[in-house]
């Protein structure tokens, strides 16, 4: 509404014909500007100069339109609430919204400042007392506009489900105080009721606060409260426990480690990051089962990856036997010669990459690169998400692929049938058609490696894609290759360096023109003169025939060859001595396993458990005796005359068996000496098919 109307709108207003109207404003004098309009000039007449009744008629008229001409004042957000069916709000204003409303204070809030800003806007024309009397009396009579009278109940929070009860001038009055004060001064308080703590609870969460996680219904079956206090019904303790918070009901039930996941965490951002920035690295046991590359058994090999950060490419992995430093020390490697030196390498606390080889001062490959090593905090997996997610994006998801898979999603059924069939066909042609050899697993793994740098990643930027032309994320490629468009360069190492940078070295003492290097001892004339100084000993693992001796300011003094006059006649590399060492502990580990199982095959027996019993003297001339006695174990031994021929013929005393196999020989053997525990033995070991690979029908006719 404006501060000038013309005689048409004054027409209307007072319900009379515009000839009419035009005659009582030259009658009255009311006064009035020209203005330029469509064929010549238009009267336009001020509101403040109209008469009361005038105006009166002209702020009815205003309020009964479904579109009014002045500035609208309804938000969206109320106009959507109470009218959601409604196409466009009615009064829409920008109104700020308080984070600690509840939705209805809210709604009701913006009801009211939508109400006082209209009455605001018709107070120009008719004053604000005249304004506010006149939506009181059209809002009683429902004759505001639908979507203004909607806002009426709204404004209102005590008008009842029904919306009886109307605006009123004190109301109106009290809400435009309110609103001085901010938008959230409108809203109604909300009066709740203070959670009171039973009597019960602090015992319940006694119980119920544990690492073990007890259910409520064991909780309340265990709960012992004082004499005249009684226990809480199920649903009263679960409606509980619903109230408080989850963190707080967490504690005890989830220590610092696992509640690490219901915490609150910060996200890194990685937009400002470029390329070799950072790299990231972590071992990873692979979820298949592939052919071991030296005796075709069945093992479950150690992958080791490396991942910028900034692009989340895949710079580097290695395959090993199990995790060891010799395996990041070939990632590493690997990304470094392919995809450059980073700045940081950031890594956790395993001993493959928290040892003297990577992080020595003098020795270690972090120095000799320029590479800063950063671990992270123990049992912080969460701030390693990026390595942690891409095993699971290239390495679980290819692992799926297989028949060998042994993941927790796999069907157990099909898991233990693929673990049978490679176990038979290891033991019947020492290979099995399920495994996939190893040379090709490595192959495999490579193509994984590529398929994932080619494939868009979610965490990069949007582009629009070159073929379909629709919008994806940058594939890690592809942020690689942006970077590089941008002008930045990796590091690269020269191919004249690689070799001898990568060349893991060790600090010895000469003696004597010798020095010694894992138990091998290696010489050259040219350490005379270093005799009983400290050097570093550079080595291959792979190749133990050769070491490189420098002096400790890092220049070449010569490469020393493997002499065989002190341990071994052929040399042996720091490799084999490493998978010697590991065959070692397995064997050790396995031996104790069998132990462990003799003896509970025969358990030792126990004096204070035995029952005593004495041994009858031999009748030499009864017949022979077949049955046998048990000695006493702490009895004196009874003097006894030597025994005679017939003592042949005593029961064969039981060995101990270390396998199934030779306890079924040794039954067959024996037929005698079998006792009822024995018979459903057999029965259970002649339906097994390790009892058909070894004694099946083909032995059964060989035997007979």
């Amino acid at each position: 509404m404006t501060d000038r109307v013309d005689i048409k709108t004054i027409a209307v207003a007072l319900g009379v014909a515009k000839s009419s109207a035009c005659d009582r404003a030259n009658r009255e004098v009311w006064p009035f500007v020209e203005q330029a309009a469509r064929g010549g000039q238009k009267r336009l007449y001020p509101l403040s100069t109209l008469p009361m009744p005038v105006r009166e008629a002209i702020l009815r008229h205003t309020l009964k339109q479904n579109q009014p001409a002045g500035v609208s004042t309804i938000s969206p957000a109320v106009s959507s609430a109470v009218a959601p069916n409604t196409t466009a709000p009615f009064y829409p204003v920008a109104l700020p919204v308080s984070h600690e409303l509840k939705d209805w204070q809210r709604k009701t809030a913006e009801a009211r400042s939508a109400i006082i800003a209209e009455i605001k806007r018709l107070s120009k024309a008719a004053g604000m007392e005249k304004a506010i009397q006149a939506v009181i009396a059209l809002a009683a009579n429902n004759e505001l506009p639908e979507q203004l009278q909607r806002l009426v109940p709204v404004a209102n929070a005590k008008a009842g489900s029904e919306g009886k009860r109307h605006l009123s001038r004190t109301s109106i009055y009290r809400w435009m105080k309110e609103a001085e004060q901010g938008f959230a001064a409108l809203a109604p308080k909300a009066h709740e009721a203070q959670m009171k703590v039973p009597a019960w609870a602090p015992e319940l969460l006694r119980l119920y606060q544990q690492p073990q996680k007890p259910t409520l219904k064991k909780c309340l079956d265990d709960l012992v409260l004082p004499e005249g206090m009684s226990a809480p019904s199920y649903w009263a303790a679960q409606r509980f426990l619903e109230k408080m918070s989850k963190l707080d009901l967490a504690q005890g039930r989830m220590l610092p480690r696992e509640i690490k996941s219901v915490r609150a965490f910060v996200r890194r951002d990685t937009s400002q990051m470029w390329p070799g920035d950072a790299y990231t690295a972590d071992g990873h046991t692979f979820d298949a089962e592939v052919a071991h590359p030296r005796h075709g058994k069945p093992f479950r090999p150690e992958i080791t990856s490396v991942i910028d950060i900034a692009t989340r490419k895949s710079v580097g992995w290695s395959v090993d036997l199990a995790e060891s430093t010799w395996a990041v020390l070939d990632a590493l490697r690997c990304s470094v010669e392919q995809c450059g030196i980073p700045s940081i390498f950031y890594v956790d606390n395993g001993s493959g990459y928290k040892n003297a080889l990577m992080g020595d001062d003098a020795t270690g490959f972090m120095a000799r690169l320029g590479i800063s090593i950063t671990h992270s905090l123990p049992y912080n997996s969460q701030a390693r998400g990026i390595i942690e997610r891409s095993h699971q994006t290239i390495w679980v998801r290819g692992a799926k692929e297989l028949p060998t898979y042994m993941g927790e999603p796999m069907d157990r059924e099909a898991k233990q049938a693929a673990f049978k069939i490679t176990r038979k066909d290891i033991n019947a042609v020492g290979t099995s058609r399920l495994l996939m050899p190893f040379s090709e697993f490595v192959k495999w793994c490579e193509a994984k490696a590529d398929a994932y740098n080619n494939r868009p990643h979610r965490s990069l930027p949007k582009i629009a894609d070159p073929v379909t032309g629709r919008s994806r994320h940058q594939t890690p490629n592809e942020a690689w290759a942006a970077a590089m468009a941008e002008g930045w360069e990796p590091v690269k190492v020269e191919a004249s360096e690689a070799a001898d940078l990568f060349r893991p070295y060790k600090i010895g003492k000469t003696h004597r023109a010798e020095v010694r290097l894992f138990g091998n001892i290696y010489f050259n004339r040219a350490l005379e003169h270093y005799h009983a100084e400290q050097v570093r000993i550079g080595y291959d693992i792979h190749d133990g025939s050769r070491v490189w001796v420098r002096d400790m300011e890092g220049r070449l003094i010569c490469v020393a060859e493997f002499e065989a006059n002190k341990t071994a006649y052929f040399p042996m590399s720091q490799q084999r001595a490493a998978d010697e060492k590991r065959a070692a502990g397995r064997i050790k580990r396995a031996e104790a396993k069998i132990a462990e199982a003799e003896e509970e095959l025969n358990p030792p027996l126990v004096i204070e458990h035995q029952q005593a019993k004495t041994v009858p003297l031999f009748d030499f001339h009864a017949e022979p005796v077949l049955e046998r006695q048990d000695i006493a174990i702490g009895v004196a031994p009874i003097q006894a005359e030597p025994l005679p021929d017939n003592a042949a013929y005593l029961p064969v005393p039981r060995p101990v068996f270390t396998t199934d196999a030779a306890k079924y020989r040794w039954l067959r053997a024996n037929p005698s000496q079998k006792i009822p525990q024995d018979e459903h033995w057999l029965d259970w070991y002649c339906n097994t098919d390790e009892w058909d690979d070894l004694f099946g029908e083909g032995f059964e006719v060989a035997a007979g």
